[in-house]
């Protein structure tokens, strides 16, 4: 849920210690080394691609992960000079180094068999379409909207999709909003209102703070150890669908094997199937 931008950078020295190379398609087998995410978001990025392709035919390249802020310098500068050296001009598409989210090992930018391009006409295709409807489901955001250019700072960049986990990635796409507008409405809850909450209590809880409402803020800040869980589940039942528990909201937020009970162990008295004194 890191907040990566040009007023909140990262540090030239940071780099993911769980990176590895997707199980995805790139165009060239040259782009191959520039794929590399990090371990979550590289297993969900497997799955959307074979959703894709599995649901509705569509066929996506994998086309840049993570980056270092080093490699990030370098296509800044050469950015720079194309633009006569305007710094305006120039971060107006290429972030400056320690503002790109590719460091943080979490970004994608994605193309599409059909659509070799990374401008903002790959929006308007099927297959960006798709991702644009169903990112949420594999924990990823369409990063950069058109419409949300003043408060990213970057223009509409339809092919850049960051991963922030199931659960938020859900809340963000319900609510319609931007990661930075997200994570400050989230900063004023309590943290164990924000890890591990399902979607739908998320997205209500940050709803209601846009709306201007913040008594529930108010009672999850006041509630006793003891009474969060249950307080969680009181403010959920609003927020839940029909026929749908708090456990299945849940489990469809984080869908981690649930653990399976021991074998139950008879402790009555034993009876011997077999004896020695057979018939």
């Amino acid at each position: 849920m890191c907040v990566v931008n040009k007023e909140s950078l990262l540090s030239k020295h940071y780099e993911p210690q769980d990176l590895r190379q997707p199980q995805a398609e790139t165009r060239k087998k040259s782009l191959q080394d520039n794929i590399l995410l990090r371990e979550a978001a590289a297993l969900k990025l497997e799955e959307m691609l074979r959703a894709a392709d599995v649901e509705m035919g569509y066929i996506l390249y994998a086309v840049s992960g993570y980056r270092s802020f080093g490699i990030q310098q370098i296509n800044f500068s050469t950015k720079l000079a194309s633009v006569g050296g305007s710094k305006d001009k120039a971060m107006r598409t290429v972030a400056p180094p320690g503002a790109s989210e590719h460091q943080l090992g979490l970004a994608m930018d994605i193309q599409s068999e059909n659509f070799h391009n990374l401008n903002p006409l790959f929006g308007e295709t099927p297959e960006g379409i798709w991702l644009m409807d169903n990112a949420h489901r594999f924990g990823f955001i369409l990063r950069y909207k058109a419409e949300w250019r003043d408060i990213t700072g970057f223009a509409y960049e339809p092919w850049h999709f960051r991963y922030v986990g199931l659960a938020h990635a859900a809340a963000m796409h319900t609510l319609d909003i931007p990661l930075e507008t997200y994570a400050n409405y989230l900063s004023q809850l309590p943290e164990y209102a924000v890890k591990e909450v399902p979607d739908v209590l998320l997205s209500g809880l940050v709803g209601e703070m846009m709306a201007g409402d913040k008594s529930s803020v108010h009672f999850l800040h006041s509630a006793a150890p003891q009474e969060r869980e249950p307080m969680l589940r009181r403010l959920a039942e609003k927020y839940l669908p029909d026929g749908m528990t708090y456990e299945h909201a849940f489990w469809a937020s984080y869908p981690t094997p649930r653990p399976t009970s021991a074998p139950r162990i008879d402790t009555d008295t034993e009876i011997e199937l077999f004896g020695s004194g057979g018939s």
